[in-house]
């Protein structure tokens, strides 16, 4: 099946792939959840556009991250407002990705 990516998840991408990342996406998980990005073997991207402003939604997103959490994820919820500020996201893979969070 093909998915079609979200502009945020586009932009992220983008992204990654600019600095010669790899990734999985749409990477399914033992507990049904479905990952925007997994880099490395253990960490999650997960982009989150203006659905996830709402507070129901937020408690989702946390319920969620903690099961993740327990299989052993290290998720990283990106904002739209970060991830459409290149030098914000820049900033923040660098600290992902150089373990400084």
């Amino acid at each position: 099946m093909q998915y079609d990516r979200t502009d945020i998840e586009e932009m992220l991408a983008n992204a990654l792939q600019d600095r010669g990342i790899s990734f999985l996406e749409q990477h399914p998980t033992r507990s049904g959840f479905v990952l925007d990005f997994v880099i490395a073997p253990n960490i999650v991207l997960e982009a989150d556009g203006p659905c996830h402003d709402g507070s129901k939604n937020r408690r989702r997103d946390r319920f969620r991250d903690r099961i993740l959490k327990n299989e052993g994820w290290n998720v990283f919820r990106l904002s739209y407002q970060l991830i459409n500020n290149s030098n914000l996201l820049k900033n923040k893979l660098d600290e992902i990705l150089y373990n400084k969070y």
